[in-house]
């Protein structure tokens, strides 16, 4: 009887996805130039390009990015080593969140006043009056329910990243004024997608059809139907569609607080895109969701990224590597393991070879051969 033939793991992932797939997006040429081949300076080649969390740290501390990898590489001592990796540390947040409009965020107290039962958010942690009712001072304590983070401050603090509500504000206004492609109020992708959506969801415009991205790659139109808001779509280059049924703009909530004179959070209103969204509780299509130029990007972005990923995963099967999964950004085939069957530096090859639906889109990737998976 034969032996059994033992298998390895081949596993590769698409190295920085989403940051390349924005700044391609966008055409921030400056965030896609961090993404091209280079030498470093000790003449070795980078096919996947800069580390893009130390080149956003570059930008953040004012320090030049060639000091910064050497001292994240250790050329320059112990200290200077732990020094970068704690900048490298503070600027990945930024790069994963603030790409979707994350704001700096901070601590907000949120209140329930015990008389008129008005509920409330604040910055202010110390004493406070119910803006409703004139509640006195001397509820305070009665009225805090609990504290919690936003922003880019929260989002640090979810991915175990101590980061400071100052550092949040000054990495968030580093990232907007260093990617205007990305994040310029007035021509920025965001505002160029809020327009176009806009445009098309507008009532007296109902063959209207937008296009965003590079060579006009992202098409926006609705389809009408009768006795209810349209269903609003976005092709992606790959030709697949994301739908938003009954879309619809109106005078509605925002995502975000206004400040009122005392320094007080207040609910914003305005003009603002909505869509059909399910209810968890019920399964039914009965809530409405709110949003912006900053996730329609981010929307794009993950969606681009999926089919990249799926291109990918059907090329490792023409190329006989079987798939028996995917992680995120990642590949896993299981092939036999001898010096004959494909290797994990040909899954590198077709993970870091262009999408011929979206040029001039640089892609990279890491991998590793394993006789079990792991992270």
């Amino acid at each position: 009887m034969d032996s059994e033939v033992s298998q390895r793991f081949n596993v590769c992932d698409l190295n920085a996805i989403e940051t390349r797939v924005g700044a391609w997006l966008a055409q921030c040429h400056d965030l896609m130039q961090v993404f091209e081949p280079w030498i470093d300076p000790k003449g070795v080649l980078k096919p996947n390009g800069r580390c893009p969390y130390l080149s956003f740290g570059g930008k953040l501390y004012g320090l030049p990015f060639e000091k910064l990898y050497a001292d994240y590489e250790g050329w320059n001592g112990k200290e200077n080593k732990a020094a970068a990796k704690r900048m490298r540390q503070i600027s990945k947040p930024p790069v994963l969140g603030s790409i979707y409009r994350l704001a700096g965020g901070g601590l907000m107290y949120v209140y329930s006043c015990p008389e008129c039962k008005h509920n409330w958010t604040s910055k202010s942690g110390g004493v406070v009056i119910c803006p409703k009712c004139d509640i006195s001072e001397t509820y305070t304590e009665k009225m805090l329910q609990y504290s919690k983070k936003n922003g880019l401050f929260d989002y640090a603090d979810k991915m175990g990243i101590e980061m400071s509500q100052e550092q949040a504000h000054e990495a968030t206004r580093v990232f907007r004024d260093s990617y205007p492609e990305i994040c310029d109020p007035k021509v920025g992708i965001w505002k160029q997608l809020e327009n176009a959506v806009m445009d098309v969801l507008h009532p007296d415009h109902s063959a209207t059809v937008r296009y965003v991205g590079p060579n006009n790659c992202v098409k926006i139109d609705r389809v009408n139907i009768s006795g209810r808001h349209p269903m609003m779509r976005m092709r992606l280059p790959s030709g697949r569609y994301l739908h938003y049924f009954d879309a619809r703009v109106e005078n509605w909530l925002k995502p975000w607080k206004a400040v009122d004179d005392d320094g007080n959070e207040t609910d914003a209103y305005g003009a603002t895109i909505l869509y059909a969204g399910t209810n968890q509780k019920t399964k039914q299509w009965d809530i409405w969701v709110s949003t912006h130029g900053g996730k329609l990007f981010e929307n794009l972005v993950q969606g681009i990224a999926r089919d990249i990923l799926a291109t990918k995963l059907l090329e490792f099967e023409e190329h006989d590597m079987p798939v028996v999964g995917h992680v995120h950004d990642e590949g896993i085939c299981l092939v036999p393991d001898d010096p004959f069957s494909p290797g994990v530096e040909d899954m590198v090859e077709i993970m870091s070879k262009p999408i011929d639906w979206a040029p001039g889109l640089l892609l990279g990737a890491d991998g590793f051969e394993s006789s079990y998976y792991r992270k």
